[in-house]
């Protein structure tokens, strides 16, 4: 079976209403109706507690880098609720809203929701739980092409049943560190597409499945892609001979452009199968350092 990467980030809409609807899709999930003026409002009640003074576009602005991170800010909520969910279960979950997110960390570390409460505050209670000054301590780190990373897949494997289109899912078992710092944290989960499926023939030739790897997401929300290249595939060579997985071998581009190759017949890679991939190209990223602010 075989791996491979493709480009394609989507453009961000620094417009006005694209940020006001970016912003509300990560708070809420969904976008609001209502004026734009009202829908800021709303916003800066939930998240603020209060209206806030100034020029519509600069509340907007501020809402937008708040909620999302886009700004590069180390004090947005994404990095905030991603530090959290990390040092205490070791995961970052992506494709909530922020508000149904902060109820699950709430539950999950104090037993109980504050929605009585303003998302900001709401927020800084979680992180003082985990990090009593409530500065984190985060700096824009540099992650260069090739660093490998050790994952596990989430998604069975299988070149008889996987159809073009299905869903690979991976999560990074080990941190990636950059100068000290957590670049890449375990627990992050990426997720790839199967873009081509050969199954098993006669004569001995192999079941293939082709899976552009996609990325995974780092603790500011931005994507890290990766792919199985030479450095991945000697590394993965020795994996599968040390735990003697037997009929399968987890190649790189000589030959096989990367990935998994079934020898002879179909064969099941199972969840749990940890693997490395490597960083596509590099990518600018907050890192976490656990050494408190001085």
């Amino acid at each position: 079976m075989t791996f491979l990467t493709t480009a394609g980030a989507l453009a961000q809409d620094n417009s006005l209403p694209g940020m006001l609807a970016a912003a509300e899709r990560a708070l809420y999930g969904n976008e609001r109706s209502g004026s734009l003026l009202e829908r800021v409002a709303r916003l800066e009640q939930d998240v603020y507690g209060r209206e806030q003074p100034g020029a519509l576009l600069t509340r907007t602005q501020n809402l937008y880098s708040f909620l999302t991170g886009a700004a590069g800010g180390g004090a947005s909520v994404v990095v905030q609720l991603n530090v959290v969910e990390y040092m205490v279960f070791q995961r970052l979950t992506t494709g909530v809203g922020l508000v149904q997110r902060i109820e699950e960390l709430e539950r999950g570390i104090l037993g109980a929701t504050q929605q009585n409460l303003p998302l900001f505050e709401r927020v800084r209670s979680l992180v003082e739980v985990v990090w009593p000054s409530g500065q984190l301590n985060v700096q824009p780190v540099r992650v260069p092409a090739e660093t490998l990373v050790k994952v596990r897949l989430l998604s069975e494997l299988n070149s008889a049943t996987n159809q073009v289109g299905d869903r690979v899912r991976y999560r990074v078992v080990e941190d990636v560190m950059v100068d000290g710092r957590i670049a890449i944290p375990a627990g992050a989960e990426g997720e790839g597409r199967v873009t081509a499926v050969q199954k098993a023939r006669p004569f001995g030739q192999a079941g293939r499945v082709e899976v552009d790897w996609g990325s995974a997401t780092t603790f500011d929300g931005s994507a890290v892609r990766f792919n199985v290249s030479e450095r991945a595939a000697r590394q993965n060579q020795e994996l599968a001979v040390a735990a003697s997985v037997a009929g399968l071998m987890i190649l790189g581009p000589i030959g096989l452009a990367g990935g998994f190759l079934v020898q002879g017949q179909e064969h099941i890679v199972p969840v749990g199968t940890e693997f490395f991939v490597e960083v596509a190209r590099a990518a600018e990223v907050l890192g976490l350092s656990l050494t408190p602010v001085r």
